[in-house]
């Protein structure tokens, strides 16, 4: 990725990498969302504005008629369509995993190709990750269900006491709802990093099974265990500190670019706003563009700094398994061909002296 840097380069193989994170498209939704959300609470914000709990005290919703039945089926529509768009990014998340492994194994930097040899192998490895999704699904509603359960009973007390309520009885009750799903969280990213880094690699290389795959894990789980173990935790806590390591830096230039853009905006405000319709125009367009530079800018650093994490995560996870998975291991380091060694000449042995009683051949 960066000897010799080249920027295009650098950008295809860090947005594929990224697309592989499910951390990357949470920053590049949720934090401008709430961004957008913010910004749009504080121009809504007014003296006397209707608050939700007053609005709602007792989350009452009429009985169900022709409008409830129209509402659910439209509810149902989109979970069939969110279902879908689900799937096929479940399909597209697993296929570009393999492109991944094969750029950091081959080191061809060919997306196109490494995309077009996996088709077959994409399908055996989607079904699993798709079942240990839906597995998780289930896991978690079932160990937090319950808890989120008495939270929204909670909210619903709450809601009803006014706006002078008591909060900490409905912190109480979020508390452990959250705190399963951190759990539920953190054994999920364990379960992903394992079929990622030790299932997916022999289904690329050789065409393994499922079975062949889960059967290599197990061996390796059995024999060692303990760099198993070691190695999981050393490939979260590295990611992690590089990743906030990254985020750190990228944050600070993006609100220095972001307070320089205020101090112009603010200059192009006092100096444009007043001189009319035409020129409050063109300040809206500049701002505008402004605007958009900013969020191409903040795409480009999410994608650098989420590849760069991720082509780090594959590149340790091929060593560390390549060194106990020779098929892997000789393609990340290639074996010397035979007529490069170094032979051994053995000279012929020397023939036989004649006996002590026969003369020599040279009388």
């Amino acid at each position: 990725m960066a000897a010799p840097f080249r920027l295009g380069f650098f950008l295809k193989i860090a947005l594929v990498a990224a697309l592989t994170q499910p951390g990357f498209y949470s920053v590049i939704m949720s934090y401008p969302m709430q961004g957008v959300q913010m910004a749009a609470g504080a121009a809504i914000r007014r003296p006397g504005h209707m608050n939700f709990g007053a609005a709602y005290p007792a989350f009452a919703f009429p009985g169900i008629g022709a409008g409830g039945v129209a509402v659910f089926v439209v509810f149902a529509i989109m979970l069939l369509i969110g279902l879908l768009v689900w799937v096929l990014a479940t399909y597209l998340f697993c296929r570009l995993r393999f492109v991944l492994f094969d750029l950091i194994v081959y080191r061809q930097g060919r997306v196109r190709e490494a995309w077009a040899k996996y088709g077959r192998q994409t399908w055996r490895y989607f079904g699993v990750v798709l079942l240990a999704s839906l597995a998780f699904l289930v896991l978690l509603a079932a160990t937090a269900g319950p808890f989120f359960v008495q939270m929204m009973r909670t909210a619903i007390r709450v809601g009803a006491q006014g706006p002078n309520a008591n909060p900490f009885a409905l912190l109480g009750s979020m508390l452990p709802f959250f705190g399963v799903c951190l759990l539920v969280g953190l054994v999920w990213m364990l379960v992903d990093a394992v079929l990622q880094d030790f299932v997916l690699p022999p289904i690329a290389i050789e065409d393994a099974p499922i079975e062949g795959a889960f059967g290599r894990l197990l061996a390796l789980v059995r024999e060692d265990f303990g760099s198993l173990v070691v190695y999981l935790l050393l490939r979260f806590v590295m990611a992690i500190g590089i990743s906030w390591t990254l985020m750190m830096i990228v944050f600070v230039i993006l609100a220095m670019g972001g307070v320089g853009g205020f101090a112009v905006g603010f200059g192009l405000y006092r100096a444009m706003w007043h001189g009319g319709i035409g020129m409050q125009v063109v300040f809206v367009a500049i701002v505008a563009a402004m605007a958009l530079v900013l969020i191409a800018v903040y795409l480009l650093a999410m994608i650098a700094v989420y590849g760069t994490v991720a082509v780090f995560k594959e590149s340790y996870a091929a060593y560390f398994f390549g060194s106990r998975y020779a098929g892997l291991g000789n393609l990340l380091e290639p074996p010397p061909p035979d007529e490069d060694l170094v032979g051994v000449r053995v000279q012929p042995p020397l023939p036989p002296l004649p006996p002590l009683n026969e003369p020599p051949p040279v009388w």
